[in-house]
């Protein structure tokens, strides 16, 4: 009984502080209040002599003395009934049935069927942020909160002050900030907007490496490859991390990767500006294709609450469909996705689509035609996934929107290809990024300025001629570029620029400057003559995460206007 009434006691204070904190922030509960511990009695007084918290106080107060009373009642019941002697023959149906209970009640606790439990964005159902946040229970979410804090994860900001590293982001941004953000600049658009539609195809572990690879004389990416001479190619293009979180937040809203830690995972989920937010409000319908469940890496939330209207996932394909714990294999996501844009496109509302891929990852379904590529699944896979995107082209081409759509084709991330010639592998980084339009005409270009996936966003924004808020870490790439693209993985980061590749390794505080541009293993960290080279670009990287970081910590990743 005193079990029960001490532990209840916390969750109704949960869930009713929460509803004044709600009204406040427009969010649940979390664990931030604990950032002001320090001053107990001025968070103390400012919570006590607000009058309007009464009435949540009275409503907990009455609500702990019922529920009291209520498993007082029963807990004397239960010790009366206890004290009379059970009869051993009952054992037989005591026995299964607590076990039937127990059961049920861990189910209860998972809360769902699936290889994942059940988690906050379980709750997400629509673009609209308030009924979303209404279907949340607030002591799930605090429980979550505390989970996702107490992690620790590799970071910058004891390296550099935020004022410091805000000062080299401004600089290279050349902006003084705008709307409450350190890097925010407003881009005016010189032309006409076009109303041109948008794909984008994130592809699963695509890196740069895989481009090159023949395997019994053929190339494993043909089509990717014949893609590439009709498009503008960056070909000295990075990945922000080494996640598919990372390349969807890179990707998508312009943001970097801060190491080991997924953004989109907290439940306090941040507010992007990006792609998807800003074409929204300037008239694009927003769909997102997954392969897998709505709910994994919390994408279904984080997307939903930022800018994203339809979301397809596992959930809504045919069950015979799904080919491994990942879900549906890229031939069926990308029949299903063009089936959905034939359909959107019927009112002629231009759109934004994003196809997540994943069948070149682990485990690899290959299917039979593909298994003469090579005696390696990992050529063989890659073959079948640049041979679904041959079939949504095809597909594609046929289509009344194709001649008036943008498609941007990049890796979410790279992997290991070969043999590596550094202690950070650039192959898991390095990824393509292939911008075709039927509408740019046959007017192909390479561009091997360094880039990344930060880029995307503006870069995009650009071709379509629209004005908006760049609030990102991105340039757009036609009219600009950065001194370095930086990046990283989860406990290292790396810095890029025409020659040479800087790399500092957190686990085992081992630095790297080496010129990658041919291929050179030699590290060129101790040479004096390159020490003010190092130095510059630690620096520059270091100044982007810690001002990164800065920005989802303050919650100025979507600016204010």
């Amino acid at each position: 009984m005193i079990y029960y009434i001490i532990i209840y006691t916390l969750v109704f204070a949960i869930g009713s502080a929460d509803i004044p904190y709600f009204k406040y922030f427009f969010k649940h509960l979390n664990t931030s209040i604990f950032n002001w511990n320090e001053e107990g009695g001025t968070t103390a007084g400012m919570i006590l002599e607000e009058t309007s918290y009464y009435i949540y106080m009275a409503f907990f107060i009455l609500v702990i003395v019922l529920f009291g009373y209520l498993i007082s009642r029963i807990s004397k019941k239960l010790i009366k009934k206890r004290q009379e002697n059970i009869k051993s023959k009952e054992y037989l149906i005591y026995t299964p049935v607590c076990l039937i209970l127990i059961g049920l009640c861990v189910f209860g606790i998972r809360g769902r069927f699936g290889y994942n439990p059940i988690k906050t964005s379980q709750a997400y159902f629509c673009d609209n942020s308030f009924l979303n946040q209404m279907g949340i229970n607030p002591s799930f979410y605090f429980m979550r909160d505390a989970i996702e804090s107490s992690k620790s994860h590799y970071n910058v900001n004891n390296i550099m002050p935020a004022k410091d590293a805000i000062a080299i982001a401004q600089q290279d941004f050349r902006t003084s900030g705008a709307n409450g953000s350190p890097i925010a600049r407003h881009i005016t658009a010189d032309s006409t907007a076009k109303n041109m539609n948008v794909v984008v195809i994130l592809m699963e572990s695509m890196s740069a490496d895989l481009l090159k690879v023949k395997k019994n004389g053929q190339e494993i990416t043909p089509f990717l490859n014949q893609l590439i001479t009709k498009s503008y190619y960056f070909d000295n293009f990075y990945s922000a991390g080494t996640h598919t979180n990372h390349g969807i937040l890179a990707t998508l809203y312009g943001l970097p990767a801060l190491f080991d830690k997924n953004m989109m995972k907290n439940v306090n989920i941040p507010l992007c500006q990006g792609l998807p937010s800003i074409l929204q409000e300037q008239g694009y319908k927003t769909l997102f294709f997954m392969p897998h469940e709505a709910q994994y890496d919390n994408m279904n939330a984080f997307l939903l609450e930022n800018g994203v209207e339809e979301i397809y996932s596992q959930e809504d394909y045919p069950k015979n469909m799904r080919r491994n714990s990942f879900g549906v294999a890229d031939d069926f996501l990308f029949e299903y996705s063009l089936n959905k844009l034939n359909e959107k496109s019927s009112d002629k509302t231009p759109f934004l689509a994003t196809i997540l891929t994943v069948s070149n990852h682990p485990p690899y379904i290959v299917p039979d035609k593909f298994k003469n590529i090579s005696s390696e699944p990992q050529f063989q896979i890659v073959s079948f996934a640049d041979d679904a995107i041959r079939q949504f082209f095809t597909e594609a081409k046929k289509q009344e929107w194709y001649e008036n759509t943008i498609f941007v084709l990049l890796g979410d991330h790279g992997k290991i290809v070969g043999t590596q010639t550094y202690d950070m592998p650039l192959s898991l980084n390095h990824i393509p990024l292939i911008i075709y339009s039927p509408a740019f005409g046959d007017t192909p270009q390479t561009y091997s300025d360094p880039a990344g996936q930060v880029d995307v966003f503006p870069t995009v924004m650009g071709l379509l001629n629209r004005s908006y808020e760049n609030n990102t870490f991105g340039v757009d790439l036609f009219k600009g570029r950065h001194i370095y693209t930086f990046f990283s993985s989860d406990n290292a980061l790396g810095c890029i620029g025409q020659t040479f590749f800087y790399s500092y390794n957190f686990k085992t505080d081992t630095e790297g400057l080496y010129s990658y541009a041919d291929s050179n293993p030699e590290n060129f960290i101790k040479n004096e003559q390159y020490k003010n080279k190092a130095k510059e670009m630690r620096l520059y990287s270091i100044a982007m995460h810690r001002t990164a970081g800065y920005m989802f910590e303050n919650g100025l990743t979507r600016v204010k206007r």
